[in-house]
């Protein structure tokens, strides 16, 4: 039998049985960080979603906005691309 119980006949005993949820082999019942944390992204597919969310937020738009926000996104990720490349994608993002 499970050890939650129903909210109106018993209010307050809705909870899960002790030791359950929280990370995987934890013990401890709690959830201590983000589960996308399990599952660490590379570099070159952080990289790729920086591309795709600025296409997706900046298409059209100047080249000098696309550039700024595109150097503030790799910064804010710890990505480091050399000059060339990323003005070469700011160009590119900008024609859409």
């Amino acid at each position: 039998m499970s050890g939650t119980a129903n909210e109106f006949e018993e209010p307050g005993g809705n909870y899960p049985d002790s030791g359950t949820g929280g990370a995987p082999g934890s013990g401890s019942g709690t959830q201590d960080g983000p589960v996308l944390a399990q599952n660490d992204p590379t570099e070159l597919e952080r990289l790729d979603g920086i591309v795709v969310q600025t296409r997706a937020d900046l298409a059209g738009e100047d080249v000098a906005v696309v550039e700024k926000s595109l150097r503030r996104r790799l910064d804010d990720a710890g990505i480091v691309l050399e000059e060339e490349e990323i003005e070469a994608l700011a160009r590119d993002l900008s024609a859409g």
